[in-house]
């Protein structure tokens, strides 16, 4: 469901032309709310937030190329399915200037890790590989918009598969009547074994009247299935700008069509009975203007489809909603930023899951000039309303954040290629979720629904900030019953470890939330027994956590007494702990033997 909204020569076009105004000082978003009375604003999205069980509001990684370099434009295109993320990067240069990548993520409990980078088999310089991604379970989707195969820039997209931790190229789809300049690939989207890929260029109707084809998959075989162009089409309506499915109903964008004026845009729905698709509706806005660009980006899900028309309402941008019934479509809302402001293109990328909508306006400027947000509308029963606003932690001038975005399940994935961490526009990408509940994994309180983060996990109270030194713990690590409650930590948990070998180390009783009194070792405790002849043992003071000083016997206190009048006495140094080396007197040294009598030493015997 996740669509390339324009061509990265566009983005960066929109780079050079923004990065020199943000050195003249950013616009705040208070001196932009003044004529904010005077827009306009539909009744469903100006109603009260709905209160959602799970609102994705948290940011829970920022994730970058391994490889990250300057210019690649990591975050162009986006797609996530479960614990599964794929980012775009179609700059890259592995495999020849602007060749192309895309980097596949993956997570464990919170924790976002690189899994693979693929990048084309055949992959040349200027491919634009990663222009656009979709994925749905094991199965990439990815476009390259000016390969050359068939004709000069005429454009493909690759299918690549998962099997445990190896990504493998499986096909590349080629339109049957590709032609120069088609650039196939520029938007991508799948569902099951079905594929649609985007070619705004096509000509059967007119110059760039545009077009999209379906692929299928039988077993590991993918085969071209239809051609869809508008029935009405014509030259500049660029179909296929962007294209989503569900089942057997795709939904493609046409930005340049003009029913309600020059580029006001649409929408056109196509299903699928057998292998045979037809056209069901053309969607458009019902205050469609010049210029709106309806159809930019599109998402669906189950009968409601979401279409953005970015330079709607003075290019503040706007979303629009649809709901089928039947087979008759009706506009049901229409979606606005609650601190919209001009040239903000709200609604440059869209994405659809059930009753929430993610919608990107990459030229927000809360942050600094195009920093840009991400906006979570939530529907009940057929009312929408404004959840959240999504900005990156880190945001900054022409990051860009919301050129594209992603949604599967309450994770939502949303790219700033203009970010420079690893170099200008190397570009970025960010998860959001919602808070985690209590006893989910945190880093901090921001993290949580409950606002506290203790011990690592989401906590129902602040429980002591989780200082080591009390006996009240909210995770069963750290000692509590259970992870996520506030409790007393387990009997005999350490709550103050001993300070030295004069201390003696505190343990919790089970119930209080307190930690005992800090005791000593009795006095006259040995603390450290004596390491030789010369040493002397020290014991405790009862006051002291630490051993005394390690002290020495005085010098010249005898250590080892003479044996016989050829041995000598040795006296301790006051600075060694040992006693001297036994020694004796040398061979032939007078002696005193028996009664007295005088003799000579001889192997430290006296003889008379």
């Amino acid at each position: 469901m996740n669509v390339r909204r324009t061509t990265v020569d566009v983005w960066l076009a929109l780079l050079a032309v923004v990065a020199p105004a943000c050195s003249t000082g950013n616009e705040g978003r208070e001196g932009r709310e003044g004529n904010e009375g005077s827009r306009e604003r539909t009744e469903d999205s100006a109603a009260q937030p709905l209160q959602l069980d799970a609102l994705i509001s948290t940011q829970q990684a920022k994730l970058l190329a391994s490889d990250g370099a300057e210019f690649d434009t990591f975050g162009l295109s986006v797609a996530v399915s479960g614990n599964t993320a794929v980012v775009g990067a179609s700059r890259d240069d592995d495999r020849g200037a602007e060749a192309g990548a895309a980097y596949i993520f993956v997570r464990a409990g919170a924790t976002w890790t690189q899994q693979a980078k693929l990048t084309a088999a055949d992959g040349g310089s200027n491919d634009n590989f990663g222009a656009a991604v979709a994925i749905v379970g094991e199965t990439v989707l990815i476009g390259a918009t000016s390969d050359d195969d068939v004709r000069s820039d005429a454009g493909a997209a690759y299918v690549f598969v998962r099997s445990g931790t190896t990504w493998t190229q499986q096909a590349k789809l080629l339109a049957a009547d590709g032609a120069s300049d088609d650039q196939l690939g520029i938007s991508v989207a799948l569902a099951g074994d079905t594929a649609v890929v985007g070619t705004t260029n096509d000509d059967d109707l007119g110059d760039r009247a545009g077009a999209s084809y379906v692929f299928v998959r039988s077993g590991t075989t993918w085969s071209e299935q239809a051609k869809l162009t508008a029935a009405d089409g014509a030259e500049a309506d660029q179909l296929g700008i962007a294209v989503a499915v569900a089942g057997d109903t795709a939904l493609v964008g046409a930005f340049g069509d003009d029913d309600r004026g020059r580029s006001a845009g649409s929408a056109y729905v196509f299903v699928r009975t057998g292998t045979s698709w037809s056209q069901q509706a053309k969607l458009l806005a019902a205050d469609g203007n010049d210029i709106d660009e309806l159809g930019i980006s599109v998402a669906i899900s189950g009968d409601t489809a979401l279409v953005g028309a970015v330079f709607a309402d003075d290019e503040q941008g706007a979303a629009y909603v649809y709901a089928r019934d039947g087979a008759v479509w009706t506009q049901q809302a229409k979606l606005s930023a609650a601190d919209g402001a001009p040239s903000d293109n709200f609604g440059n990328a869209v994405a659809l899951e059930g009753d929430t909508a993610l919608i990107g306006a990459p030229n927000d400027n809360d942050l600094g000039a195009a920093s840009g947000s991400a906006y979570v509308f939530g529907r009940s029963g057929t009312t929408w309303s404004q959840q959240t606003k999504l900005t990156a932690a880190d945001g900054t001038s022409v990051d860009l954040f919301g050129a594209s975005v992603a949604l599967s399940g309450e994770t939502a994935v949303v790219g700033a290629l203009g970010d420079d961490d690893l170099g200008s526009s190397s570009g970025s990408t960010y998860v959001y979720a919602p808070p985690q509940t209590n006893g989910g994994a945190c880093v901090t309180s921001a993290d949580c629904g409950s606002g506290f983060c203790t011990d690592g996990v989401c906590c129902d109270t602040a429980c002591g900030d989780g200082d080591a030194n009390d006996c009240q713990a909210c995770s069963v690590a750290a000692g509590a019953a259970a992870n996520g409650t506030c409790g007393p930590r387990a009997t005999s948990s350490v709550c103050r470890a001993a300070g030295g070998s004069c201390d003696v180390a505190e343990r919790c009783n089970g119930t209080s939330l307190s930690c005992p009194a800090d005791v000593r070792v009795a006095a006259g405790t040995l603390c450290r027994a004596a390491g030789g002849a010369c040493d002397v043992a020290e014991t405790c003071t009862g006051t002291s956590a630490a051993c005394p000083g390690d002290a020495r016997t005085p010098a010249g206190t005898v250590c080892r007494a003479a044996v016989n009048s050829c041995d000598l006495v040795e006296s301790c140094s006051g600075s060694a702990s040992s006693c001297p080396g036994n020694a004796f007197k040398p061979d032939f040294s007078l002696c005193r033997g028996l009664f007295g009598l005088p003799g000579i030493c001889l192997a430290r015997i006296c003889f008379l």
